[in-house]
């Protein structure tokens, strides 16, 4: 979950209607991955997923992974957030035949009403010569920061009283997405599946930051493990922007997570978020180029949305 505090704007995203599948590619040996097919792929010692891993993937999403049964080569894909409109890549394995995987699986998605396909190099890296020849166009540029020998100390809690989610009822779930999707971009968006996996998820704490009124103006979502912290989702409404609350919840994410026992705290963000980045380089954070990755989409029907207003 990328962190932000403002809505970027402009997108240089492919936009094309992607056709149904051909003749030639009904033909092809490239089809469904269903669980059965999964110990007949070649899979690469340095796989992010075993057999079994994929067996569980293929069944619990099916459609979306496929693969080459010539050559054994495959295609795992996922729902992008836990939402059905944005498919993307959790693996590509293949040398020889990635463009047509690609291809292919992008016509599958658009046959389902899909209408974005993403791939990160968060998730894998491969030179950008591909991604342009398989109908890919750079998205987002995501920066990563860090800051090194934090300590804790008091919070100056300023105009909002933060409090920790304890648990994700109805009421808190709505008032989450209605901020979310106020504060981020369409890509950037969460659903109610996201939060509530997050949520579960080791060491992950949302909270929520309130005001007098006792409204959700922002919320943070961090992760701790053992001495390692990372800013996971900051996010704030956007007519509240520029009032010093965004700097209020950075201060206490970071103060929650050092009290906690973190040393260092990590975080990432869109590199045309300017009003975001000049933030935590204000308070501390410094850049990690080493680190910084890239997202390539796809739109396959429909008018890009990127960054429609929420």
């Amino acid at each position: 979950m990328e962190s932000g505090l403002s809505k970027p704007s402009g997108s240089n995203v492919s936009h094309m209607t992607v056709p149904e599948l051909s003749q030639e590619q009904q033909d092809s040996p490239i089809r469904q991955l269903t669980p059965g097919d999964a110990r007949a792929l070649r899979i690469p010692w340095d796989s992010r997923h075993s057999v079994d891993e994929i067996e569980r993937i293929a069944d619990r999403e099916p459609r979306l992974s496929i693969w080459n049964a010539r050559t054994g080569e495959f295609l795992i894909g996922g729902f992008w957030r836990h939402r059905s409109e944005i498919a993307t890549m959790h693996q590509l394995a293949a040398t020889g035949g990635a463009i047509d995987l690609v291809q292919h699986f992008a016509s599958h998605c658009a046959a389902r009403g899909i209408r974005m396909i993403v791939a990160s190099e968060q998730a894998e890296r491969r030179k950008h010569q591909f991604y342009e020849s398989a109908g890919l166009s750079p998205v987002e540029d995501i920066i990563v920061y860090e800051m090194s020998r934090i300590r804790a100390k008091p919070h100056v809690a300023g105009n909002l009283r933060f409090v920790p989610v304890a648990s994700l009822d109805a009421v808190t779930l709505d008032e989450l997405l209605e901020i979310d999707h106020e504060a981020f971009p369409w890509l950037w968006w969460n659903s109610k599946d996201e939060f509530v996996e997050y949520s579960g998820a080791p060491g992950v704490g949302i909270h929520v930051g309130r005001d007098h009124e006792d409204r959700v103006m922002a919320y943070v979502g961090i992760t701790r493990y053992r001495s390692w912290g990372h800013l996971d989702r900051i996010a704030v409404r956007p007519d509240a922007q520029g009032t010093g609350l965004g700097r209020a919840a950075l201060d206490y994410a970071v103060m929650t997570l050092a009290g906690s026992g973190a040393r260092r705290v990590g975080l990432s963000t869109q590199a045309r978020n300017t009003r975001s980045r000049r933030l935590y380089e204000a308070y501390g954070f410094r850049r990690s180029p080493s680190h910084d990755y890239r997202i390539f989409g796809r739109h396959l029907t429909g008018e890009p949305e990127l960054h429609r207003e929420g």
